[in-house]
């Protein structure tokens, strides 16, 4: 048990490190934004639905996919209109907060919108599963490494509990470095975030069609 918390951790703490996949970046925007909770409320949203792969593919249901094999296109087709939506927002957005030096404080609540645009990017994201599955199978591999149910429920959430900490740590970092920045060079990055958003869409979509 104790080797499925740490190993749960430690992996998504790792595996959320590299700024690249929507969810980091969209934390990273709201970061540059210092709409910290926001960030933090998208990480910890897209999370779950990664820990839920996760233990899907630990507890070794691959022939689940084999059935509903047919519904593969159409969950990757909505994952990539919804981060070329999301990118051309970055592009062309105006981004108000950082035009008045100023964050406006919502009138409700600073989490359940992210949170909820967190989690229905990993949803419509089935290559996590695919990516614990080969994790599941270097851990067997390499390290002789099985789990049970209750030490897969257990892996899995600590997988969670691993990427939601990485994210803290990145908006810490990225509060106290944030001020330093120029406001040119933040609308240069988010603008940035936003074209590899659209160029991954765009990719996504050509790898699809030719697949």
């Amino acid at each position: 048990m104790i080797a499925a918390v740490l190993g749960g951790t430690i992996l998504g703490f790792i595996a959320s490190m590299p700024i690249g996949g929507p969810i980091s970046l969209l934390v990273f925007h709201r970061g540059m934004l210092a709409r910290y909770r926001e960030g933090w409320a998208i990480g910890l949203g897209g999370a779950i639905p990664e820990g839920i792969y996760c233990a899907l593919a630990i507890l070794g249901v691959s022939a689940i996919r084999g059935r509903f094999i047919f519904l593969d296109p159409f969950a990757k087709g909505l994952g990539i209109l919804w981060l070329f939506a999301i990118g051309l927002y970055f592009v062309l957005g105006r981004q108000k907060h950082l035009e008045t030096g100023s964050v406006a404080k919502p009138s409700g609540p600073q989490w359940a919108g992210p949170f909820c645009l967190g989690l229905s990017i990993s949803t419509l994201n089935p290559t996590f599963f695919f990516t614990w599955s080969a994790t599941a199978t270097m851990l067997y591999s390499i390290a002789n490494l099985t789990f049970n149910i209750s030490e897969g429920i257990v892996f899995a959430t600590s997988v969670v509990v691993g990427t939601a900490v990485w994210f803290g740590v990145l908006l810490a970092l990225l509060r106290r470095c944030r001020e330093r920045f120029p406001l040119w060079m933040l609308h240069r990055v988010i603008r940035g975030i936003g074209v590899v958003l659209i160029a991954a869409s765009i990719f996504s979509a050509a790898w699809m069609l030719l697949a």
